[in-house]
């Protein structure tokens, strides 16, 4: 009678056993991890310049910039710098914040300039404080029907 005990016990732990969820828990980002490209920092700014080295390029640099500016706000920076006279200059800044471990964009904003060598913009944003935040510049030229583009992206900085 014990052995049958003993053994509807064990069965019934190993059923059970086998029947529970199991959770991996990943842990969260925290400063000095790169996320998608980006070095999560404690800096209260953060720039990026990408240069075309080639020659007869149309889109010589794209620059990205993200600034804490107090108070629970920030600075996003974006810059499209051409090497001649454009058709058509675009650029998208998106401000994104890192949520459980993935960048979200949370405002985007688009400019366009025509027959210019030289497109920036900058907006001040609140956001929640205790994220990381980065900016991700679209930068785009474009002359005679060619095209060429840079994506600059920052690093993440904590806003308190």
């Amino acid at each position: 009678m014990r052995k049958r005990i003993l053994g509807f016990i064990l069965s019934l732990c190993m059923i059970i056993g086998m029947c529970m969820t199991a959770y991996a828990s990943e842990s969260e980002p925290e400063l000095g991890d790169i996320v998608d490209g980006s070095l999560l920092t404690d800096e209260t700014s953060s720039e990026i310049a990408i240069y075309n080295p080639a020659r007869g390029n149309i889109l010589n640099r794209g620059v990205a910039r993200v600034s804490e500016i107090g108070s629970g706000r920030i600075n996003a920076y974006g810059a499209v710098m051409a090497a001649v006279q454009c058709d058509t200059l675009r650029l998208v800044i998106n401000i994104q914040r890192l949520e459980g471990g993935s960048w979200v964009n949370i405002k985007t904003y688009t400019d366009t300039a025509s027959n210019a060598s030289l497109l920036t913009k900058s907006y001040n944003y609140s956001v929640a404080k205790g994220y990381y935040y980065r900016v991700r510049a679209g930068c785009v030229a474009v002359k005679a029907g060619t095209t060429e583009t840079q994506i600059p992206i920052t690093n993440g900085i904590w806003i308190d």
